[in-house]
């Protein structure tokens, strides 16, 4: 049976054993029939399903919703062959998992990556604009330098005119300055990298350059809404509505990542 479970859950066989082991040793132990559940078998299931070798009640969420899916696949597997005559879990409501918590890198984390890849002009003012305007990698890999006015600090974004801040016109004017400068082929690309694949790879090789994890263009884009008091223009959202729910997802991201690292220096 775990055979056709396996396939079924995407889970290898040796998960699947897991899920099962602390529920058929309670059921040994407590002389509780898997096969003819009794009336109470959905409150006596409560303990091993909660259960780990730490003790009782300390099983996460999803291990409990891991252990929960195969047991009741199982029984309706089982059912299916006849094996039992009905299935004890049917209409028992599964408890939610646990939401992972997406981590924010710190501002000091930025900063440090910056500093390592102050040596590449392109790199470091594609990761200005990802953090300081919260580009998106696609509206930035697709920009040409007739999008960007030298002499005011602005640039065409895909949805709005953004007046760009002193550090991003400082790293897209070095940027500049080695394309040939304000007389450089309006028609050119303003980023060499061909991709977001391209851009990501140098990012990770800067990351490790700098004995930090790696700092994807989303979550630096969300340490942007954090850290930056901008207008939606140079945020680039078209309406004050989209820009005021962005900055409220990433304070409550920021907020749950504080609460996640007091609780772990807590619990060491």
């Amino acid at each position: 049976m775990l055979g056709i479970l396996g396939p079924e859950l995407r889970w290898p066989l040796k998960q699947l054993r897991s899920n099962l082991r602390l529920i058929f040793a309670a059921a040994e132990r407590d002389h509780v029939s898997l096969l003819h559940p009794p009336a109470d078998f959905v409150t006596w299931l409560q303990g091993p399903l909660h259960e780990t070798v730490k003790g009782p009640g300390t099983a996460k969420a999803n291990t409990v919703v891991a252990r929960l899916s195969t047991i009741s696949r199982l029984y309706e597997l089982l059912m299916d062959e006849g094996v039992v005559i009905r299935q004890p879990l049917r209409g028992l409501v599964r408890p939610p998992g646990e939401r992972k918590v997406e981590k924010v890198p710190p501002r000091e984390d930025i900063e440090r990556l910056l500093v390592h890849a102050q040596p590449d002009p392109a790199l470091f003012a594609a990761l200005t604009l990802m953090y300081r305007h919260t580009f998106q990698v696609a509206e930035m890999l697709a920009l040409r330098w007739s999008a960007f006015r030298h002499e005011d600090g602005t640039i065409l974004r895909r949805r709005t005119l953004c007046q760009l801040d002193d550090a991003s016109y400082a790293a897209l004017d070095r940027l500049l300055a080695q394309a040939g400068g304000p007389l450089s082929n309006p028609a050119g690309r303003i980023f060499p990298f061909e991709n977001n694949d391209a851009l990501r790879t140098r990012i990770f090789q800067v990351c490790r350059e700098a004995n930090l994890t790696f700092v994807n263009p989303a979550k630096l884009r969300k340490a942007g809404l954090r850290d930056f008091p901008l207008t939606p223009d140079q945020a680039g959202f078209i309406g004050d509505e989209a820009y005021a729910l962005a900055r409220e997802l990433a304070s409550r991201l920021t907020e749950e990542d504080s609460v996640s690292s007091a609780t772990g220096s807590v619990n060491q």
